[in-house]
């Protein structure tokens, strides 16, 4: 049955570009292809998406809007992404079968977390606001070349908002199960050559029921605090210095353990602040554009276990982050090429460093892209590379050091406007960490035994190749995709009976291939009515995903993800409203829980969003309603063994803009 829909879904998307092309004929100029409206900074300088080679996702500000979003991890949950989730606390997303670190290590990860084109510091969705956010960008697969370790499953840029325009504000406050309250605030515009955004919450939240019934203690929080803020200067036009602070503080976190053994105090406290200085600048005749960046930020995580430790954290992490990133792209009419350097320095202590000490990864990088374009824009090559050192040092005094190149190289031919192919090949790596390379750490009291690193562990790479179609008019867009990794050198652990010890080394990778696709039909623009109504479905299914090591398929990795629905929005009277389905297939998993259960359970959450602006008011401001239901039909599911999801939830909110 599941081989017979991928075939239909497949189908579909195949004879889609011919039905575009059929109603070519019979339509205006309203007809032009809509891609050219979308501009992305994939490759580091705003370009349109149809002149990128790789597969790329915008998910607009209208959309973040829509899907009454949390967090990031939330966000990307309801875009079919397979999300591991520890209640409130720690968010890992998956991409093409890698992932971010469950625990949040950035360097350990390998899907790549942004803010603002630059690394966010931490790889827990959790952490990650949607308050203030103008779009976020999501690569599906390599992007080593443009922004160095981590990125080998993909890339999620979140992009936060520019003032503009008349000044502006809002207040918002919502109400929710569970005892969920949250307030939120916020302004943007411009006076003369100023511009700013501003946006900042404060959220809690009660203990959770599951859809069985079952009350989930401790699965609430105290607080979270949000806070986005973007302002700068044009001093000269097109030349701007810039700083972009973001804040978020949660205390008092839920740690409850697995359901069935549900701790009653355990908890944790978490935050990540960072800070950039940023010129952006170009010639008067866009010539030359260039880029400047520094950034300085922390990211915290603590557990606290009262019972047996007071209140003393029974374990933390603190990460010190700072970099520099710079850039100068050169433009002609038919090529443009891009040059620069970044750096990016952590220092990280934790329960287990030596006092007074940290382990340190430092990390200069130099890369050069280019692309042109050939035969009337109608084909465009690309190609880069990227040249990184690392500099590790254990806080013990034991260091390493280790070069890497990158490389990458696509094409895209456009048919007609709204049709196009591409090919890309792409290369990325993640370096091993210092508890990777030199941890050595007794964890028998605990049942574990003794952990050592390995100072001879080689940096994880892969290998991508994919082919695209793209499509898009006035009423259809979509785009299909098929890929194929070779990761090597998978960085894993084995027991030493010798040494009597686990130790880090490297293994046999995986072999990961797949088709991606997204569709979506706005019935509406199609008979030219005054409102949209757009169903809508994008998926992923691996044919392949192996784990060459074990000789099975990869742990927790569905075959199948997929997000579907429809959206209907009538601006005349300020309605929208979003029915949201998000499957994730079953997937193999480790049995922590002592079950017996090796696989997790496939599920299909639905989440309906409706909005009403019910007082517009161009003198006075607008005021709107918005009211969600998570979860609508109540299914009994988990992302993690042993940790239920909520079960179905109601939020209502109040919203003034002016």
């Amino acid at each position: 049955m599941k081989k017979f829909v991928f075939y239909i879904i497949v189908s579909a998307f195949f004879i889609a570009p011919g039905f575009l092309n059929a109603q070519e004929d019979s339509k205006d100029d309203n007809s032009i292809s809509t891609l050219e409206e979308i501009v992305v900074t994939a490759g580091r300088v705003k370009e349109k998406k149809e002149d990128v080679t790789i597969n790329i996702t915008v998910v607009t500000e209208e959309q973040i809007q829509q899907s009454s979003a949390q967090d990031l991890g939330d966000l990307l949950a309801k875009q079919g992404f397979m999300i591991r989730e520890y209640p409130n606390s720690l968010i890992s997303v998956e991409i093409r079968g890698f992932k971010t670190e469950t625990h949040g290590n950035d360097l350990a990860s390998n899907v790549l977390i942004l803010i603002n084109g630059r690394r966010a510091g931490t790889g827990n969705l959790a952490k990650i606001m949607m308050d203030n956010v103008e779009r976020i960008e999501i690569i599906r697969g390599p992007g080593s070349v443009q922004y160095g370790a981590s990125a080998m499953g993909g890339i999620v840029n979140v992009i936060t908002k520019q003032g503009h325009g008349k000044p502006s504000v809002y207040a918002q406050g919502t109400l929710g199960s569970w005892d969920n309250q949250k307030f939120s605030a916020g302004a943007s515009g411009q006076f003369k050559n100023f511009d700013f955004s501003f946006s900042g919450s404060s959220e809690s939240q009660d203990d959770y029921n599951t859809a069985r019934g079952d009350k989930y203690f401790n699965t609430g929080f105290d607080s979270k605090e949000r806070i986005s803020v973007n302002a700068g200067w044009t001093f000269v036009p097109d030349n701007r210095i810039g700083v972009t602070y973001t804040g978020y503080e949660g205390e008092g976190i839920g740690n409850p353990g697995r359901l069935s053994q549900n701790d009653l105090d355990n908890y944790v406290d978490h935050a990540i602040n960072t800070v950039d200085f940023v010129y952006d600048g170009q010639t008067t005749d866009g010539f030359m554009i260039w880029n400047l960046r520094y950034f300085n930020g922390k990211d915290e995580y603590e557990t606290f276990d009262p019972e047996n430790y007071g209140s003393k954290h029974k374990y933390f992490r603190d990460t010190d982050q700072q970099g520099a990133q710079a850039q100068l792209t050169v433009k002609w009419d038919h090529a443009h090429v891009t040059a620069g350097i970044d750096w990016t320095s952590y220092e990280i202590t934790n329960s287990y460093t030596i006092d007074g000490s940290e382990n340190t990864y430092d990390n200069p990088a130099a890369f050069l892209m280019a692309k042109t374009k050939l035969f009337d824009d109608k084909l465009v090559l690309s190609v880069g590379g990227r040249y990184d050192r690392y500099d590790v040092d254990s806080d013990d005094g034991q260091s390493t050091d280790e070069t890497n190149w990158s490389s990458s190289l696509g094409a895209a031919y456009k048919f007609t406007p709204g049709l196009s192919v591409r090919v890309n090949y792409g290369e990325a790596f993640r370096m091993p960490t210092a508890d990777q390379l030199y941890m050595y750490d007794d964890y028998s009291a605990w049942g574990f035994g003794i952990w050592s690193g390995n100072p001879d562990l080689d940096p994880e790479k892969s290998k991508t190749y994919e082919i695209g179609l793209d499509f898009s008019k006035k009423s259809v867009s979509g785009g299909i995709t098929y890929f194929h990794t070779n990761f090597e050198d998978k960085i894993s652990y084995a027991y030493d009976p010798v040494d009597d010890v686990t130790r880090y080394e490297n293994v046999d990778g995986a072999t990961i291939s797949g088709i991606e696709g997204t569709l979506q039909f706005d019935v509406g623009a199609f008979f030219y009515w005054s409102y949209e109504l757009s169903p809508y479905a994008s998926f992923t299914y691996l044919t392949e995903y192996e784990d060459e090591e074990e000789d099975e398929d990869l742990q927790y990795t569905p075959q199948w993800t997929a997000s579907y629905g429809l959206c209907f929005a009538n601006p005349d009277i300020g309605f929208v409203s979003k029915l949201n389905f998000a499957y994730i297939d079953e997937q193999d998993i480790i049995d922590y829980e002592g079950t017996g259960e090796t696989r997790l359970d496939s599920y299909t959450v639905a989440d309906l969003t409706i909005a009403k602006t019910l007082f517009p008011s161009k003198k006075y401001g607008d005021v709107s309603i918005k009211a969600e239901i998570q979860n609508l039909f109540d299914e009994d599911y988990a992302v993690v063994q042993g940790y239920p999801t909520p079960g179905r939830t109601f939020y209502i909110g109040l919203k003034y803009a002016y």
